[in-house]
């Protein structure tokens, strides 16, 4: 008697290792179909537009380095001094405050190629700036003196700021997405912005608009653009002036005026979009129409508020603002152009191999060209945004469902067995076997009816058909309508049940144990009088 229990039970161990190796055959072609849709979904950014970084407007304007010959009085007439060569470089002047607020409308039906979409995005950025300038302008112009640890060497710097090419930088990580050029307003002045035609800042890909002159003029004396003249052509003529006296040429207290900026700039991209934090005082706020914000990047929100008809966000970190400031104005004035600023939403598919290290040796970046031209540095700046998640990401809520798989053939085989040793059934190892077919089908069913309409859907109709399916074929195994109604029903509430729990995502791994529990505990209670000496 008791080989044929062991028997039994041996045959329902071999049917669940079976139909294991089937279920992991099924979460090959789950990994193989998601591989696909994303490998589609990266098609389409690349025929549309990729996920977007916009980095904080501000202001640039390029510079040209001369560095004075060196001379040693030691050494004889006839050997000539050491030149090094010019480079040129970019400065870059930060808001002072800025409140950029983001308002974008989401959906999945824009981009379709058959039954895949990607997730894209349309909407407005507004960025309202304030620049005070005064303390800025005083640095820009003046010359710097660097004394060498031998006293008989020095070298006097001569730098020649380009004001007229001075320009607004509106960086975007890919310019496709901005099917318009924004609208610039400048003192309440509007501006025209346009592409690049000739980039000031190479390997970024940005929107610029022009710093009117008149503008300039403003927030220097009125005779200040004709003392820059002068003071660039007295250093050129290698006389050294005082730092104070040109300081002072420069920039009066008086005129400490903002220069007050708004830029509204029209944006599309696909699945995120995040923002770089310049300046001083930098907050960002985003509204969207999206339920389900999956909030990314170096800081999560201050404030946030998640309904069913979108969300609400706000973002202020100044650590992070600070860090960029230091790590783009280094890059940008790194002789030559010799530094790639790095687009972190980009950076999968971005040509540029990055090494987060290769920043940290371009701080102690020197006037020779020549070793500059030698290494090319890059840096990734800090950024905070919005990947706009599926809510109906069927690969991973199928593979969550086949976690559960082995655990609903046991309780099926389970429950089969009971009805043998507690009513006294005869069930044939065929007719385990066609049970745990029927069972395995739910999930053959699931995958691509998920991918047609919703998950829920996909698995009520799923389910339908197997618990009806097995309910039907129970009647004539158990031989009457009672035993075919018990089991039917249990089937039913295990996937009622495991379907509650991948609902809750917070709570599915306790859910599931207790649900463990639970069976465990009926099985217990129903076989505490059983004899399983005398179970044939």
């Amino acid at each position: 008697m008791q080989k044929t229990l062991l028997t039994k039970l041996s045959i329902i161990v071999g049917l669940c290792i079976v139909f294991s190796i089937g279920l992991s055959m099924i979460s090959d072609i789950i990994y193989e179909r998601q591989y696909y849709a994303e490998s589609v979904i990266k098609e389409i950014s690349e025929q549309h537009v990729n996920p977007q970084e916009v980095i904080n407007p501000f202001i640039a304007i390029p510079t040209t380095v001369t560095p004075e010959c060196q001379s040693n009085a030691s050494d004889t007439p006839n050997i000539k001094s050491k030149c090094e060569p010019s480079y040129s470089k970019i400065e870059t002047i930060f808001a002072s405050q800025t409140q950029a607020a983001q308002n974008l409308k989401v959906n999945t039906d824009t981009y379709k190629r058959g039954i895949y979409s990607a997730t894209s995005y349309d909407g407005q950025l507004t960025f309202d700036q304030s620049y005070t300038l005064d303390e800025t302008l005083k640095n820009l112009d003046q010359i710097g003196t660097t004394i060498d640890d031998d006293a008989d060497k020095t070298q006097l710097a001569k730098t020649i700021t380009h004001w007229n090419k001075a320009k607004l930088i509106i960086p975007v990580s890919d310019l496709r997405g901005v099917a318009t050029l924004p609208t610039v307003t400048i003192n309440q002045k509007t501006i025209a912005a346009n592409y690049p035609q000739i980039p000031m800042i190479e390997n970024l890909s940005y929107v610029e608009a022009d710093i009117p002159k008149d503008v300039l003029e403003q927030l220097k004396n009125p005779t200040s653009q004709n003392n820059k003249d002068s003071l660039v052509a007295t250093s050129s003529a290698g006389i050294n002036l005082d730092k104070s006296e040109v300081n002072s040429q420069l920039s009066n207290p008086k005129d400490n005026q903002a220069l007050n900026i708004v830029i509204d700039l029209p944006l599309a991209g696909i699945s995120s979009v995040t923002t770089v934090p310049t300046g001083q005082n930098f907050t960002l706020s985003m509204h969207s129409d999206w339920q389900t914000p999956n909030f990314i990047g170096k800081a999560l929100p201050n404030t946030k508020s998640i309904t069913a008809k979108g969300f609400d966000a706000s973002w202020q970190n100044q650590y992070l603002t600070v860090a960029n400031n230091q790590y783009l104005s280094q890059c940008l004035s790194a002789p030559n152009h010799r530094c790639t600023v790095i687009s972190e939403s980009t950076l999968n598919t971005d040509s540029h191999s990055y090494n987060p290290d290769s920043f940290e040796s371009s701080r102690g970046l020197t006037a020779d060209s020549a070793t500059v031209a030698s290494s090319n540095q890059s840096v990734l700046l800090n950024s905070f945004g919005v990947s706009f998640a599926s809510p109906n990401d069927v690969y991973l809520q199928t593979e969550r469902a086949m976690k559960y798989a082995l655990l609903l053939m046991l309780v099926s085989f389970g429950t089969f067995f009971l009805f043998e040793v507690l009513k006294s059934s005869r069930i044939h190892p065929i007719q385990y076997l066609l049970v745990g077919c029927a069972l395995f089908v739910f999930y053959v069913l699931l995958l691509p009816l998920a991918e047609q309409i919703a998950f829920w859907q996909a698995y009520m109709v799923a389910a339908s058909a197997c618990v009806g399916l097995i309910g039907w074929y129970s009647y004539y195994v158990f031989g009457g309508l009672k035993r075919a109604v018990i089991f039917t029903a249990t089937l039913a509430g295990l996937y009622a049940a495991f379907f509650g729990i991948l609902s809750t995502e917070d709570l599915n791994l306790l859910l599931g144990a207790i649900f463990c529990f639970v069976i465990l505990a009926c099985v217990m209670v129903m076989t505490r009088k059983l004899d399983w000496y005398k179970v044939t």
